[in-house]
């Protein structure tokens, strides 16, 4: 788990190249544990011509020769990163886990490989987080909660204790998810719901009471 330190930086790149890969670029400013050295695109290839404040764009077939040196972290703020992480996975690119130092994780919870918690966040005690999940601005993840792989956590989202918050799913923007309830893999919690009752595998809940309003949905 990388936080700041005294020590000379180990290099890495950030996987995206999109708004919130500017983002975590400037969160990374505030780790001196890491170096930022490149971007890498998987989707368009034109991209790979430009920089993103003066670092280098690279495709993603450039993460073979670059995984014996470098770490890296994915920034895409939809669950949709998997397939992505998965490609730099199978080129051997080896990830860290970042908890920003503007963030909080109890030293009795546990946060998976690749994963990030972004500032103002805080994760209370006896949590498991697993594999590469993003916890965003502020988000409050309460104590005994399970998080499972490739969830999204979005800005100033609240989960109280005891919650189980399945795989691939993606918890919205302010959204608050009361005590012992449960959220289902590749579920989606949209902004600014409140939910009370558990949420099936791969539906969608909204509003105030988060009621499901689809049941064919598979993440963000």
């Amino acid at each position: 788990m990388y936080q700041s330190r005294a020590t000379p930086p180990d290099p890495l790149v950030i996987l995206g190249t999109r708004s919130f890969a500017r983002e975590v670029a400037d969160l990374l400013s505030d780790l001196p544990a890491l170096e930022l050295k490149g971007f890498v695109e998987n989707l368009d290839r034109d991209r790979c011509g430009e920089t993103i404040d003066g670092l280098p764009v690279f495709w993603v077939d450039a993460i073979a020769g670059l995984a014996a040196t470098h770490l890296g972290i994915c920034a895409l703020g939809s669950t949709e990163r998997r397939s992505f992480i998965d490609e730099a996975i199978r080129q051997g690119l080896g990830f860290t886990t970042i908890v920003h130092p503007a963030a909080r994780v109890s030293s009795r919870s546990a946060v998976g490989n690749g994963t990030m918690v972004c500032p103002g966040a805080q994760v209370a005690s006896h949590t498991q987080i697993g594999r590469h999940v993003l916890i965003n601005r502020g988000a409050l993840v309460g104590h005994d909660v399970e998080i499972g792989d490739y969830v999204t956590i979005g800005p100033g989202a609240n989960i109280g204790g005891f919650c189980r918050i399945g795989s691939g799913s993606y918890v919205g923007i302010g959204s608050t998810i009361l005590d012992r309830v449960s959220v289902g893999a590749g579920a989606v919690v949209a902004a600014g719901a409140v939910v009370q009752r558990d949420v099936p595998d791969h539906s969608m809940a909204a509003g105030p009471g988060a009621r499901v309003i689809r049941h064919d949905v598979n993440g963000l």
